[in-house]
C-alpha cells in the first residue's frame, strides 16, 4: 500500500521534506505560468475534472475489505485518499500565504507612501513578525523564556484583543436585532414575539413570571422555559434543517459547475 511511503518524519529529514516541497511548488508554479494563455483553461479544467472524478469514483464504487483483518472497508482508490486526496491543508497553506503576501503589499505600500493610517500598517508588521518569530522559537527551542514570551503574546495580547473585538461586534448585533424586531409587518411581529419569549425563557426573571404554573401536566406546557425549549427544538430546528438542505443543494450545484468547467472567473477566462 502507498500509505507505507507516507509516514511522519522528524529531525533533519522533516526539513529536507519541507525544502523539497517548496522547490517542487515553485517549479510547478513556474510551469503553470509558462503555459500559453490559450492552454490555461483546458489545463485547469482537465486537472479539476480528474480531481473531482477521483473522489466521485472513490465514493460510488463498491467497497470490500482492504486490510488483513477485514475491518477497513474501501476500494482500490481508498488507500490513495490519505496521501493524495487530502488537499485541504495544502489549500489552507496557500490561502494563508496568499493572504499574507497581499497584506504585506497593501501595508508596505501604505508605509512607503506615508498614506493616512500608515502607523497602523507599521504596527501590523511589528505584530506579525513578533508573533511569528516567538512562535517559531517556542516550537524549535521550547525553553521557559520562549514559552513565557509566546504565552504573553498569544494569551495576554491576541486573546485579549479578540475578546475586545467580539465584544464590540456584540453591540452591532444588538443594533441589527433592534432594527429587525421593529414591528412593521406580520413577519416582524412574529419574530419580535418569538425573540421575547426565548429571551424570557433564558433568564431567571422571565422564568419567574410563570413559576406559579405546575411543573407537570397540561398547564406545564405554558411555562415560559418549556415554550422556549419547544421553539428551539421544533420550529427552529425545522428552519435550520431547511436552510442546511438548501445550502447543501447550492454547494452541490456549485461543485458540479466547477467540476465540469462551467464556472466563470479569472481562472477559467482570459
Amino acid at each position: 500500500m502507498l500509505s507505507q511511503y507516507f509516514q511522519p518524519v522528524s529531525g533533519n529529514v522533516f526539513w529536507l521534506y519541507i525544502a523539497g516541497a517548496a522547490v517542487f511548488t515553485l517549479i510547478l508554479i513556474g510551469v503553470l505560468m509558462a503555459i500559453p494563455q490559450s492552454l490555461r483553461k483546458p489545463t485547469l479544467m482537465g486537472v479539476t475534472f480528474l480531481g473531482g472524478l477521483f473522489f466521485a469514483l472513490e465514493f460510488f464504487l463498491p467497497v470490500h475489505p482492504i486490510s488483513a483483518d477485514g475491518k477497513q472497508q474501501g476500494n482500490f482508490l481508498t488507500p490513495l485518499v490519505e496521501p493524495f486526496g487530502n488537499t485541504t491543508p495544502v489549500i489552507i497553506a496557500l490561502a494563508v500565504g496568499l493572504g499574507l503576501v497581499n497584506l504585506f503589499q497593501v501595508h508596505g505600500r501604505r508605509i512607503t507612501r506615508r498614506q493616512e493610517g500608515w502607523g497602523n500598517s507599521l504596527a501590523f508588521f511589528i505584530a506579525t513578525f513578533a508573533m511569528m518569530s516567538i512562535n517559531i522559537l517556542d516550537k524549535m527551542h521550547p525553553n521557559s523564556i520562549n514559552k513565557n514570551l509566546n504565552k504573553i503574546l498569544f494569551e495576554g495580547t491576541l486573546a485579549a484583543l479578540d475578546a475586545t473585538m467580539f465584544s464590540i461586534i456584540a453591540f452591532y448585533i444588538v443594533s441589527a436585532a433592534y432594527r429587525a424586531f421593529r414591528v412593521r409587518s406580520v413577519e416582524a411581529t412574529m419574530l419580535l414575539v418569538t425573540a421575547i419569549v426565548v429571551m424570557l425563557g433564558q433568564i431567571a426573571i422571565g422564568q419567574l413570571l410563570t413559576s406559579w404554573l405546575p411543573t407537570d401536566g397540561l398547564l406545564a406546557n405554558f411555562r415560559v422555559e418549556n415554550i422556549r425549549t419547544w421553539i428551539n427544538q421544533v420550529p427552529n430546528s425545522a428552519a435550520v434543517r431547511a436552510i442546511s438542505f438548501g445550502l447543501g443543494i447550492g454547494n452541490l450545484a456549485m461543485a458540479l459547475r466547477i467540476w465540469l468547467g462551467l464556472e466563470r472567473g479569472s481562472y477559467f477566462e482570459g
